[in-house]
């Protein structure tokens, strides 16, 4: 009876223990964190620009005439006001001819009446005549002197000349299109930027341009003017950047990379390895009393490693930067232990 009795005691009593034992708990799940602070950002802006000679124009006769003489070669560089090419001018050099001779004698007839009008042998107004006939015969041979230049094409700049589209022999039109004359020596390009950048644009600010054609060249420009309007269409801002010190290897035309250096700003970054995308949103998740709770957060601009936070979070929070695969809740407990090597 003693013996039924122990084992009825022991088993009641094993089975009390038993229902009264907690059951084993998983421990949390351990993420590193990181305290959220200030720092600065670069907000460089980075766009395409199109390369452009400072100085353009395509070359054109001012009258009609037939080309006997060319000389330049096409893609050759040439100097400011270096013949390029010149039309027929038979007749006006024989006119010119004329005219000069007409001046020789016009200049002799002057002198001889202004020594006759010192000594009071010819009247004031036959003098006054012969120095209005001398006025003439300069305006007479200024004249054709014009019009021998406006047989001759001259390079307005110096530059590098384009592929011609005539030869001698060839009767030019007036203002035909003859060849293109660029000045490589500078450069221009157009910049757009979103008009919400417009406040951080000023003139004189740097910009660096890259170009995928001639690698290892950085051109440095400023911007030099700013469209007072917004584009119709793409409702960005137009920036005018000047390049004083252009390349050989540079053609008008080429592709760019700019990079417009804006002033830097204090800002809230965190790692970019924080974010948890979730439903078409990033969230962060915030760490207070060994509590995990997802915030939802805005985000600026990025770079390298970080991302800008414009809104959820404030200086001093305490975020997940590592092991957020372990939190399937909104809210989860968990043991947190700081980022290794923390930006």
């Amino acid at each position: 009876m003693f013996v039924l009795r122990f084992f009825v005691v022991s088993f009641l009593l094993h089975a009390a223990l038993s229902y009264a034992a907690p059951p084993n708990k998983k421990p949390p799940p351990t993420v590193e964190v990181q305290t959220v602070t200030r720092s600065t950002i670069a907000q460089d802006f980075l766009a395409l620009a199109t390369l452009k000679a400072a100085e353009s124009v395509l070359l054109k006769p001012e009258v009609a005439g037939r080309v006997v003489a060319i000389n330049f070669n096409e893609g050759q560089s040439v100097n400011k006001d270096q013949l390029l090419v010149q039309l027929d001018d038979d007749l006006l050099q024989a006119e010119l001819s004329s005219q000069q001779a007409n001046l020789s004698l016009t200049q002799a007839e002057y002198r001889r009446y202004q020594a006759l009008f010192e000594q009071q042998q010819v009247s004031a107004l036959d003098y006054e005549r012969k120095k209005a006939e001398l006025a003439q015969a300069k305006a007479a041979l200024s004249l054709v002197q014009a019009k021998l230049r406006q047989r001759q094409i001259r390079a307005p700049f110096a530059g590098v000349l384009g592929l011609r589209q005539f030869s001698v022999g060839d009767v030019l039109q007036a203002n035909q299109a003859l060849v293109r004359l660029n000045s490589m020596r500078s450069l221009k390009a157009d910049i757009k930027i979103p008009e919400t950048n417009n406040v951080l644009v000023s003139l004189k600010q740097s910009v660096l341009l890259t170009l995928d054609a001639v690698p290892n060249l950085t051109l440095r420009g400023q911007v030099t003017a700013i469209e007072p309007s917004l584009d119709n269409t793409t409702r960005a801002l137009v920036l005018r950047v000047s390049i004083p010190q252009g390349d050989a290897r540079v053609r008008d035309g080429m592709t760019a990379r700019a990079r417009l250096l804006l002033p830097s700003k204090n800002t809230l970054l965190i790692p970019e390895q924080a974010l948890v995308a979730q439903k078409g949103q990033f969230v962060v998740f915030v760490v207070k009393d060994n509590i995990a709770t997802a915030k939802k957060v805005s985000l600026g601009k990025r770079e390298v490693g970080r991302v800008e936070i414009t809104q959820g979070l404030q200086v001093g929070d305490v975020i997940v930067v590592s092991g957020q695969n372990k939190l399937n809740k909104p809210e989860v407990p968990i043991k947190p232990v700081p980022l290794q090597g923390a930006l």
